[in-house]
């Protein structure tokens, strides 16, 4: 199945509540994820360690997934996978 993001439900630092189009309310926590990958030199994800930024979250309705205006976004079904 193929899991789209319908709606941001509630946006905490480095976590997000989603609902997808299953139906299903999951909570997605991206802390270590983004710690992970701020790593490397010049890594736009060490935007998202701030908590303002990280708040900022977006949906894009047109491919159904979160993003934020420095270009980043997640696959859905990695975010389905991730949410518990």
């Amino acid at each position: 199945m193929i899991h789209l993001v319908k709606k941001i439900k509630k946006v905490n630092p480095y976590k997000i509540r989603l609902k997808f189009n299953t139906g299903e309310i999951k909570e997605i926590d991206l802390e270590e994820k983004l710690k992970d990958w701020s790593k490397t030199p010049g890594s736009t994800y060490k935007q998202l360690l701030e908590p303002e930024y990280f708040k900022k979250v977006k949906l894009n309705t047109e491919i159904e997934t979160i993003y934020w205006d420095n270009g980043i976004d997640f696959c859905p079904d990695v975010l389905y996978s991730l949410g518990q």
